[in-house]
C-alpha cells in the first residue's frame, strides 16, 4: 500500500477513537496496581477486568505474593497441579493452607465473570509466581523493580522517582535493549512489558511503546498496510514511526487496538467484518483483506 493511504487509514483510526483512548492513561503511583491489571492481560484473558476482583477481595502484589510461601513449587507450570479450581493448589487455597490470602485469590478466580481465554490458569500461575518473586526480591513492588533495576543499570545504588521519571527516550530504550526488564517477569515479554509502561501519564520516555496485539494485527492485515509476513513488533514499530503521523506510537498503538479490538465492536469494531467495514470513512482505499 502506498503511503499516503496508509497514513489516512491510520489517522482516521485514531482519530475516531480518540475520546475512547485518552481514558487508558494512568499514574506513577499506581504503577503496582497497572502491572497487575496489564502483564497478563493477554491470550484471551480480561485481566483488566480481572483486577477488580482482586481490587474486591484487597489483593495487592505483596498479598498474592505470599501464597506460594507455604508450598515448594516448580517455576514452570503445572497443569494438573493448577490448571483448575479442582486442581490441588486452588484446593489448598480454598481450604485455608495458604491462610486468607489463598482464600481471596481462590475467591477472585471462582467469582471472576469477564474472557478466560485459552491459557487462563496458566497465566494466573504466571501472576502467583511473579508476584511472589516481586514480593521476596524487590518490596512486593513493580516500581521499585524498575528503579532497581535502572539503578543497576547505570552503576548506581539507588535511584529517585524523579530521576527515574526524567530519564530520556534514548536512555530507556538502552536500558531496554541491554538489560531485558522484563526477562525476570515470567511470562512477560517486550510486548507486554510495554503495554504495561505505555499509559503513565508522567513517563514521557515510554511514548513510543507498543504492544503488537491481535487488534493491531488484525487492522494492519484487514487494511493491507502490512503484510501478514511482515507483521514483527519491530518491522510495525518502525514503519508507524516512518508515517511521522502527529501522534505518539502509544496514541498510535491505542487507537489501532480500539478501533478492531472485540472489544471495541459495539462503538467501532470496523475491521472485525466485511459488513462492518463498510462504515468506515476510509473503506474505499485499504485492501479489505477478509
Amino acid at each position: 500500500m502506498n503511503t499516503e493511504n496508509a497514513r489516512k487509514i491510520i489517522l482516521n483510526a485514531v482519530k475516531v477513537t480518540e475520546p475512547t483512548w485518552t481514558g487508558y492513561d494512568v499514574h506513577w503511583e499506581d504503577m503496582d496496581h497497572v502491572f497487575l491489571s496489564r502483564a497478563y492481560d493477554q491470550m484471551g484473558f480480561d485481566n483488566w477486568i480481572f483486577i477488580d476482583f482482586l481490587d474486591k477481595y484487597e489483593l495487592n502484589i505483596g498479598k498474592i505474593g505470599k501464597i506460594l510461601d507455604k508450598t515448594d513449587f516448580e517455576r514452570k507450570y503445572d497443569r494438573p497441579f493448577a490448571g483448575s479450581l479442582e486442581s490441588p493448589l486452588y484446593k489448598n487455597m480454598k481450604n485455608g493452607l495458604f491462610e486468607a490470602e489463598g482464600k481471596r485469590f481462590y475467591n477472585s478466580v471462582k467469582e471472576f465473570d469477564g474472557r478466560k481465554g485459552q491459557l487462563f490458569y496458566k497465566l494466573l500461575w504466571y501472576m502467583l509466581v511473579t508476584c511472589h518473586y516481586l514480593k521476596n526480591n524487590y518490596n512486593s513492588s513493580f516500581s521499585n523493580y524498575l528503579k532497581i533495576k535502572y539503578a543497576n543499570y547505570k552503576g548506581l545504588m539507588e535511584i529517585s522517582d524523579k530521576d527515574f521519571l526524567e530519564m530520556s527516550s534514548s536512555e530507556w530504550e538502552d536500558f531496554k535493549n541491554k538489560k531485558q526488564p522484563w526477562n525476570e517477569l515470567y511470562g512477560v515479554g517486550i510486548n507486554v512489558f510495554d503495554y504495561i509502561m505505555g499509559d503513565i501519564i508522567e513517563l514521557e520516555f515510554v511514548k513510543d511503546s507498543f504492544k503488537l496485539d491481535a487488534a493491531n494485527i488484525r487492522f494492519l492485515e484487514k487494511t493491507g498496510i502490512i503484510k501478514g509476513s511482515e507483521l514483527n513488533h519491530e518491522n510495525v514499530k518502525q514503519y508507524l514511526l516512518s508515517l511521522d503521523l502527529p501522534y505518539t506510537l502509544r496514541e498510535i498503538n491505542k487507537g489501532l487496538y480500539t478501533y478492531a479490538s472485540e472489544l471495541g465492536k459495539e462503538n467501532y469494531g470496523y475491521c472485525r467484518t466485511p459488513q462492518k467495514c463498510q462504515e468506515c470513512n476510509v473503506h474505499d482505499i485499504c485492501e479489505k483483506n477478509f
